[in-house]
Parts: structure tokens; C-alpha cells; sequence
């Protein structure tokens, strides 16, 4: 099945439907959808701190989660 026929079902169902839990569910996924495709515009200084991490990141300057966790405990008794 192709993504037209897909679509052409699922307009069909909807139309069909008078089920009111149904139509919320379809609605919620649909929503959901479209969430995942906002795009989010970031200021300059954020698209620079980005560059920062993933060259920190390619550079080998990292943590691992333990050396995470441990660094914050220390910061957290000073």
C-alpha cells in the first residue's frame, strides 16, 4: 500500500467514524505529527555554544556519566 492509498483510508475511516475516542486519538497522533516537524529557530548565541559542544565533542572533551555525576556532587559541597 502506497502513501495516497494511506491517506485516502484514513480520510475514509475519519468520515466514517462517530466515535468520539477514536476521533481524539487520531486527532492526538496528528498533533503529535506535526509537533516533530516544527522547526525551531535558535538565537545566535545558542547556535554558537552548540559549535562549541560538538567541536568540545570531536576534540575528545567529554565526561562520561559517572565523571558527570561525580563532578556535580563536588560542585554541590562547595
Amino acid at each position: 500500500m502506497n502513501t495516497q492509498q494511506i491517506k485516502e483510508n484514513l480520510i475514509d475511516a475519519i468520515n466514517q467514524s462517530d466515535n468520539p475516542v477514536f476521533l481524539m486519538e487520531v486527532s492526538k497522533l496528528i498533533d503529535i505529527d506535526l509537533e516533530n516537524e516544527k522547526v525551531i529557530k535558535l538565537k545566535k548565541a545558542q547556535i554558537e555554544e552548540l559549535k562549541t559542544a560538538i567541536a568540545q565533542i570531536e576534540n575528545g572533551e567529554l565526561l562520561t556519566h559517572e565523571e558527570a555525576k561525580k563532578q556535580a556532587e563536588e560542585w554541590l559541597q562547595d
